[in-house]
């Protein structure tokens, strides 16, 4: 399919999702309108077209913000906590108001530490990458730290949590195995990146019990990384991108049909996330990647035929925008 088509029906999709109806799906209200994003390790909001940024942390070490659907929270981790096993690489789940205020740590039973939060359409829960069950072996430089590592789904309130998809004793130095968990916009399907290393790994599409119901690159020798998986109002389009792994390659984003399993390009760039209910995308583009100077800003594309990105915030990366809900 072309991608003009494919832009066309996606815009279509969300414009006429179901609650949604005249200017006000178009135009979105103020969570469509707001975005999320990191800038030198410390959490930043903004408006959808760059404008209004404001510091919500001053805690370094951020990342993986996500905002819940009616824009009034933002869940993220952060890794500078000593007594959250820093030699894994994990670090704590933080929740916080949009607005400023207290930042407020989350723990969630059988999780010693996690990364990557998202909240479910109801904002009652988070899906994230758990980890526990940590084990060292060896000495000094030579010790090995092994995990298990989950998808779990934790209820905010309560802490209470429910693991989809698990695996022991994975040797951390590999790769992580799962990231960047999200849950699809009617909340009975899970999206999630399996990363296998910097350079491959695709993303998967699970029920909340860890069934597979779409994989995607769908041959397991294809080296080719497709990370960050989201999907569209209309439950089957995938937003999606290819990091680059060589200097001869650009960050490229997609949208993937998971009927058909045809991907096809939308535009330069990497982290791609739904904004104004999902009829434009915010996403990170850089400069000099491959130096000491190397910068990321923000970029937004309206999901339409001929439209242009445009560059909306400098020095940020990992933006988000508020959870989809259909």
């Amino acid at each position: 399919m072309r991608i003009r088509a494919i832009l066309a029906l996606v815009a279509l999709a969300s414009i006429l999702a179901p609650g949604a109806t005249g200017a006000a799906a178009s135009e979105g209200g103020p969570a469509a309108e707001t975005i999320v994003f990191v800038r030198q390790g410390d959490i930043w909001t903004a408006k959808a077209d760059g404008t209004g940024e404001r510091r919500l942390t001053h805690m370094g070490a951020c990342g993986g913000p996500a905002l819940s659907h009616d824009g009034r929270q933002v869940a993220f981790h952060c890794r500078g906590d000593k007594d959250i096993y820093p030699d894994t690489g994990f670090g704590r789940v933080y929740l916080m108001d949009t607005a400023g205020g207290e930042t407020k740590p989350l723990r969630f039973e059988g999780i010693l530490a996690a990364e990557h939060p998202s909240f479910s359409p109801d904002g009652g829960s988070l899906v994230f990458v758990g980890l526990s069950e940590v084990k060292r072996d060896g000495k000094g430089e030579d010790v090995q730290v092994r995990a298990t590592l989950s998808v779990s789904v934790g209820h905010i309130p309560s802490g209470k949590t429910r693991t989809v998809l698990r695996q022991r004793n994975v040797l951390l130095d590999t790769g992580y195995v799962y990231s960047k968990p999200v849950f699809s916009p009617d909340g009975q399907r899970i999206l999630w990146q399996q990363s296998g290393s910097d350079v491959s790994g695709g993303f998967l599409i699970t029920d909340l019990r860890g069934k597979a119901l779409f994989r995607f690159p769908p041959k397991g020798e294809d080296p080719t990384p497709w990370w960050g998986a989201r999907l569209a109002l209309d439950g089957q389009t995938v937003l999606c991108y290819s990091p680059a792994t060589s200097e001869a390659s650009v960050d490229t984003i997609y949208l993937v049909d998971s009927k058909t399993g045809k991907p096809a390009e939308v535009t330069a760039g990497a982290n791609p996330a739904f904004v104004r209910n999902g009829t434009a995308i915010v996403f990170e583009r850089w400069t000099n990647r491959w130096s000491d100077k190397a910068a990321s800003n923000l970029w937004v594309l309206e999901m339409r035929p001929g439209a242009s990105p445009r560059r909306i915030i400098t020095d940020a990366s990992e933006p988000a925008g508020a959870m989809l809900k259909k």
